[in-house]
């Protein structure tokens, strides 16, 4: 039967999409950052969305619970202009991770971490050591 089905993935008591942001958050950026660490070789991530349409994505900008924005090649023969384009996760059908030698494709995914749309929490502030000193 064709459809949408969302998934409860390892059990959460929320219920989200298959490729969420779950997904991109816990263990596709170390998975990504293992490809480039092969030798003379690219990371290429396609998105394939359900109308059928391929993104090759250069990067992920930013994760929200119900879309990502991203930044995708306009055209894969040279990877030099970029668009972003915001992506609902119910319309993503199929991720491809490709790895080519540099020779083929010599840019690829940034697998840098996405911002989450939070501010960075603030460090703690160190205290100030003073010294005393006595006269004599």
């Amino acid at each position: 039967m064709i459809g949408y089905y969302p998934i409860n993935p390892a059990g959460s008591s929320i219920e989200e999409d298959a490729f969420g942001p779950r997904f991109f958050r816990t263990h596709f950026f170390d998975r990504m950052r293992q490809a480039c660490e092969l030798d003379d070789t690219t990371p290429i991530l396609e998105v394939m969305l359900t109308s059928g349409q391929v993104l090759d994505i250069s990067a992920i900008v930013e994760l929200k619970q119900d879309y990502m924005l991203v930044s995708a090649f306009v055209d894969t023969r040279d990877c030099e202009n970029t668009y972003q384009a915001y992506v609902r996760y119910q319309t993503i059908y199929r991720i491809n991770v490709l790895i080519r030698p540099r020779e083929e494709r010599a840019i690829g995914f940034n697998p840098h971490e996405p911002d989450n749309g939070e501010e960075p929490a603030a460090k703690p502030k160190k205290k100030k050591r003073t010294t005393h000193t006595t006269k004599k």
